[in-house]
């Protein structure tokens, strides 16, 4: 979150969708610092195996948002600690899941953002890890690969990279409030409304918009009603939404941040 707020149409028509870049040596001592903070204070915590974790991205402050992408970081049996989320490579129309290492999850983000860490309560970890852990496929079967980074909360035509870990955590919550099964996106999201989830609501500009709908293959607005294409208004799945619905549901043990570490000419892009 949120491709869909870059630039003019003007700007998303010319640049590239995928450019290799390589961190500079500073970025990289500043990913491998914040990601051996991050697995060393997992670590001390008893017992805990599956953890929230959100990253900056771009700047969002003037939408209320503090951070853009959240995953879950699953200790795996050898030990690791790996995020397992849903991710929009290159800016195409398509997703995809990726089990990755904490450094490689960061990114360069670690020089201009702390990470917000979330520990569900011990009942949601169990049920998490056992969804979490390969083959997973009950977390796979909420995966939809069409992707818009601005998908409607409750639409099953896309999805974007919050909204599947939101769908999860439903499916998690639902079956140890009273032993449903969530199979599919549809059941997560009659949950999700049943249970009062509540989307976080974005102002896109016409110019924004106009350009997203021509130039910008991961962002469609045509799953959203009729009065939030109009207003420009859009229901959508952010990190704050996610952890205060988590947080509503009494599903979180405690919160803790981890510092970035700063690095000389790096800031949170604008949007």
């Amino acid at each position: 979150l949120c491709g869909l707020l870059l630039g003019t149409a003007a700007l998303a028509h010319a640049e590239p969708q995928c450019v290799e870049r390589y961190p500079t040596p500073a970025a990289l001592a500043s990913m491998f610092d914040v990601a051996l903070a991050t697995t060393d204070a997992l670590d001390a915590l008893d017992g805990v195996d599956v953890v929230l974790v959100a990253r900056g991205g771009q700047d969002l402050s003037k939408y209320g948002l503090r951070h853009s992408h959240v995953a879950f970081l699953l200790r795996e049996d050898d030990g690791q600690w790996r995020a397992v989320h849903l991710l929009n490579p290159c800016k195409t129309a398509d997703s995809h899941l990726f089990r990755e290492g904490v450094a490689t999850f960061i990114g360069e983000t670690s020089a201009h953002t702390d990470l917000r860490i979330g520990v569900p309560t011990p009942a949601l970890r169990a049920t998490l890890k056992t969804m979490l852990t390969q083959p997973a496929i009950q977390a796979r079967a909420l995966h939809e690969a069409r992707y818009s980074v601005v998908a409607y909360p409750f639409s099953t035509e896309y999805q974007n990279s919050n909204q599947w870990i939101l769908e999860v955590l439903a499916a998690a919550l639902a079956q140890n409030e009273d032993g449903t099964l969530i199979v599919n996106r549809t059941q997560a999201q009659d949950w999700l409304k049943q249970h009062k989830y509540r989307p976080s609501t974005l102002h896109i500009g016409v110019a924004k918009r106009l350009g997203a709908r021509f130039f910008v293959p991961n962002a469609a607005v045509t799953d959203h009603p009729a009065g939030e294409r109009i207003s420009g208004n859009y229901s959508v799945v952010t990190v704050e939404s996610v952890f205060d619905f988590v947080q509503q549901q009494k599903g979180l043990q405690m919160e803790l941040p981890i510092a970035h570490v700063a690095v000389d000419g790096i800031t949170a892009p604008k949007p």
